[in-house]
């Protein structure tokens, strides 16, 4: 039985104003999977959603506008367009808008985005960038024979488990890179430990522009994923050594592959950056959240490390000199990690 719709969304709008965040996030991911069923209801939490993103809370803010890309809808754009066009809003939420935007890829979104290119914020500007290039590909010739060539390696090298988990993946910023040079067959795997060296080096080359650096770091996630358990490691220390750039925008969605990943190889470089108050807000927030994700998704650090992610978490959950989406990525995680190990609970709808 699904749940209650007006109940979800007086839950997401928090109308009684006592709903905590970590359940507020729960809703909307359910909302996200109610979205999928009927035309009906993706127009319903399209709307909820919509009205939701008037909230006081960036980092709130910031999940709802992604979960409106992921539902890949083009009536959302015009509230997506409102949040990047908004100059007073977070540059957190105001990015996350327009990589939405890029997400749903369609190219009547394609002059807004133009128009931020020259923002007076570089999250801004660069997710406006990677934003175009993604709606330019996906529409093209060429992104269409990636994606052919994609659900060809899919049914050719995957099993039931493993194609219901390509349906379900996120829509990411950039497409992973499809053709690795010398490659004998077309439809053969790239996301081999072979290919890290040839993968690191593209994610480390900043002469690139930063799309296909983007492309080179969702093949290096798609190489722990898939190639095996040898490929793990250097795969994950080639990401390490990238949270080193310029770039706030991409260490975040480093620590944001690192939360999708749930390695405990990744947790010491997660909680480096996590210390560091010289680091970027947006970073440090994806990498609480990454953090958060390893515990709650039940993945096994040995103790000692366990304990660490917890301290690091309350540390910074009730640190009034952090700014306050670490503090509430912080609390988010800890909550959903007590919330997801209590036998009593159901899993939210995703």
């Amino acid at each position: 039985m699904l749940p209650d719709m007006d109940a979800l969304e007086a839950s997401l709008l928090n109308t009684s104003g006592t709903v905590k965040l970590d359940v507020r996030f729960r809703t909307l991911f359910t909302l996200k999977g109610i979205a999928a069923l009927s035309e009906e209801k993706r127009l319903r939490v399209i709307d909820i959603i919509s009205r939701a993103l008037n909230d006081d809370s960036a980092l709130l803010k910031h999940e709802l506008a992604y979960v409106l890309g992921q539902i890949k809808d083009t009536r959302a754009l015009p509230r997506l367009e409102e949040v990047l066009s908004d100059e007073k809003e977070h540059a957190m939420v105001r990015h996350e808008a327009a990589e939405a935007m890029g997400a749903i890829s369609s190219p009547s979104a394609l002059p807004v985005l133009q128009k931020y290119l020259h923002d007076d914020d570089i999250s801004i500007r660069e997710t406006c960038h990677l934003a175009i290039h993604k709606i330019e590909l996906d529409n093209s010739e060429a992104g269409r024979r990636e994606q052919a060539l994609r659900e060809l390696r899919e049914k050719e090298h995957g099993d039931a488990l493993s194609a219901a988990r390509a349906a379900a993946a996120p829509i990411d910023p950039a497409p992973a890179t499809v053709r690795v040079a010398g490659t004998k067959d077309t439809d053969q795997n790239v996301y081999t430990l072979e290919n890290v060296p040839k993968f690191r080096e593209a994610l480390l080359d900043r002469s690139l522009s930063l799309f296909e650096r983007y492309r080179a770091m969702f093949a290096l996630r798609n190489t722990v994923q898939q190639g095996g358990e040898a490929a793990q490691s250097p795969a994950i220390q080639a990401l390490i050594e990238a949270l080193c750039d310029d770039s706030a925008l991409f260490k975040h969605e480093i620590c944001f592959v690192f939360g999708e990943l749930c390695h405990p190889a990744s947790i010491q470089a997660m909680a480096r950056v996590l210390n560091d108050d010289r680091e970027h807000e947006m970073v440090r927030h994806e990498a609480a959240e990454a953090l958060g994700a390893i515990l709650e998704e039940g993945c096994e650090p040995n103790e000692s490390e366990s304990d660490k992610v917890i301290q690091i978490l309350r540390r910074f959950a009730f640190d009034e000199s952090a700014p306050r989406v670490v503090r509430e990525s912080c609390v988010v995680a800890l909550d959903e990690i007590a919330y997801n190990q209590d036998p009593t609970q159901f899993q939210r709808v995703e």
